[in-house]
């Protein structure tokens, strides 16, 4: 059954809130995914606070202004649109790993920081390290010197008892 006029609107309505609010946008060709499938990367996409809407073209046309770089993006893709609300990286990485264990799953391209991206630089920007990622890896830099500190000094104290009491023994 064909959608209405005013349910088409509510979803143009509802696109353009998500593009206003994304931080990055996936376009994604999923044609050939299992419902069940779409539906695992949709719960994953919503633990890493976003989430994946499939769309018809002329509607993410009519809400992307008719970007041209968007025109020779999707081409004739069955299209799902996936937004990372929390940071930039969860979209891209989430939808990326998933095209690894389903071949029907394709980033197309998308934005992020209002910039239009190609396919090469979202997949770039999924290999990115997430924020708890670095921030451990910071940790552990910070924390390996003050190891390798008390380490050494650990690894002295006994050398400076053993000489003090042979000093002490021979005074």
């Amino acid at each position: 059954m064909p959608k209405t006029k005013q349910q088409k609107t509510d979803t143009l309505e509802k696109i353009k809130q998500q593009i206003a609010s994304a931080k990055s946008i996936v376009f994604a060709d999923y044609k050939g995914v299992k419902v069940k499938d779409f539906q695992e990367l949709r719960k994953s996409l919503k633990q890493g606070k976003g989430s994946i809407e499939v769309t018809k073209i002329n509607l993410a046309r009519i809400a992307f202004e008719k970007n041209k770089s968007l025109d020779e993006l999707i081409g004739k893709a069955s299209l799902a649109i996936g937004y990372s609300f929390d940071d930039e990286i969860s979209a891209p990485k989430i939808i990326k790993k998933f095209g690894k264990k389903n071949e029907h799953v394709k980033i197309l391209g998308g934005f992020c920081d209002g910039k239009f991206m190609s396919k090469e630089e979202i997949e770039r920007l999924a290999d990115i390290p997430s924020k708890e990622e670095l921030l451990v890896k910071l940790l552990f830099v910070i924390k390996s010197p003050i190891y390798k500190l008390v380490g050494n000094l650990g690894g002295q104290a006994p050398r400076l008892v053993r000489t003090l009491k042979a000093i002490a023994e021979k005074g």
